[in-house]
């Protein structure tokens, strides 16, 4: 894990995680990681082509082959063994040593994309290992601006959080910088220091994080923080970190579908979180459910299959959008719900992780600040 990453913090809003929403269930309402706070927080395109290419893992096996030059080791369909190969996956560092080795730039170029993708946006559960399905979007480096390289990346995120509710995951994957990240702009309570940055840059590029010690602490942490999420209340958040012209700034937000990285697809629905765009939280309307869905407490297989018709609602966004009245639709303050919200809500959500019975923790509220900071992940996407 890396030493930027408070385990303790990201493990209390995972246990928050609804996988059949996509959101995070806090006491006051739902919340979720969305597009405009991707295009904030990482700088890299949430617009563009969607990445739902998904081909067969012999056709993976080939391109590996194609780009190491050198053969697979094992039958077609089996295991990958070799120096660069294992349990399905490519060893980072032998890859970027591999594309030295070959001194052809093109390939130089694409195995440094792989690595750099695969280590920030797209982390194996292995740490050391890449998904060959990056690879796929990397061969044509004509298309690779062309693609939604955001979506994608909270595509495999949702994925990684839902898994990771799952009664026998242990840890998680993904791009935990966005994670943890979004937390610092919604929830000035946990927010470290911060420096300034020009308003381009990633905003996960400002936030000065300190190496967090793991063990008991981390656990003395955790207690902590379920403590503050359950006391918090709307007026504890940021709601609009970014200002209140997200949807407009990012349209792409607004779209209500699915979002996917090759395999992985997940539903997308900003309806359930409109004060996060500056509006009254309304009841949802019904929500979106796969074709089929298998999410068993092992994790050994957890599938989440749509409709391939979904995958179209992408290219058609001024059809599948959240449309919002605007003057009659703004927040007359930030945490604002119709009257009946939550009581929907609590009929249908666990807001406490804490029994109420126990004590609970006096928080100290600070000021809020719109104005906030990051680690560094990667630019480069909007200008390959």
């Amino acid at each position: 894990m890396m030493q930027h990453l408070d385990t303790a913090l990201i493990t209390a809003f995972v246990e928050r995680w609804q996988p059949d929403t996509n959101t995070f269930h806090m006491p006051f309402g739902e919340m979720s990681i969305l597009l405009h706070d991707v295009h904030h927080i990482l700088r890299i395109p949430v617009e563009g082509e969607l990445m739902r290419d998904d081909p067969h893992p012999d056709v993976l096996k080939l391109d590996m082959h194609d780009l190491v030059r050198v053969p697979v080791d094992g039958p077609v369909g089996g295991k990958w063994k070799s120096k660069w190969f294992l349990n399905g996956g490519i060893h980072a560092e032998g890859l970027l040593v591999r594309g030295r080795e070959m001194k052809i730039r093109d390939l130089e170029v694409q195995t440094y994309l792989f690595v750099l993708l695969g280590s920030t946006l797209f982390v194996d559960m292995s740490r050391d290992r890449l998904r060959p399905a990056i690879n796929v979007f990397l061969k044509d480096q004509r298309r690779v601006a062309g693609y939604a390289w955001g979506a994608a990346a909270l595509a495999y995120l949702y994925r990684q959080l839902g898994m990771a509710t799952r009664v026998g995951s242990k840890s998680i994957c993904g791009c935990l910088t966005l994670l943890q990240a979004w937390i610092y702009e919604y929830f000035p309570l946990f927010r470290p220091s911060q420096i300034l940055q020009a308003p381009d840059a990633p905003r996960a590029s400002s936030w000065v994080c300190h190496r967090f010690a793991g063990g008991d602490d981390a656990r003395q942490r955790l207690v902590r923080y379920r403590q503050m999420l359950d006391e918090m209340s709307g007026e504890d958040v940021s709601w609009t970190p970014y200002g209140r012209d997200a949807g407009t700034e990012v349209l792409r937000s607004l779209y209500t579908g699915v979002i996917r990285f090759a395999d992985v697809a997940e539903g997308y629905d900003p309806a359930r979180c409109r004060r996060q765009f500056g509006y009254r939280q309304t009841i949802p309307r019904t929500m979106m459910v796969p074709k089929d869905v298998y999410r068993p407490a092992s994790c050994s297989t957890y599938i989440v299959f749509w409709e391939g018709s979904m995958d179209q609602l992408w290219g058609n966004l001024l059809s599948h959008f959240l449309h919002i009245a605007i003057d009659s639709d703004l927040c007359e303050y930030p945490s604002e719900a119709d009257e009946d919200y939550m009581d929907w809500y609590r009929t249908r959500s666990h807001p406490r992780i804490i029994n109420p019975d126990s004590s609970g923790v006096s928080l100290q509220r600070p000021v809020l600040v719109d104005e906030v900071s990051y680690v560094i992940i990667v630019q480069f996407l909007m200008y390959c």
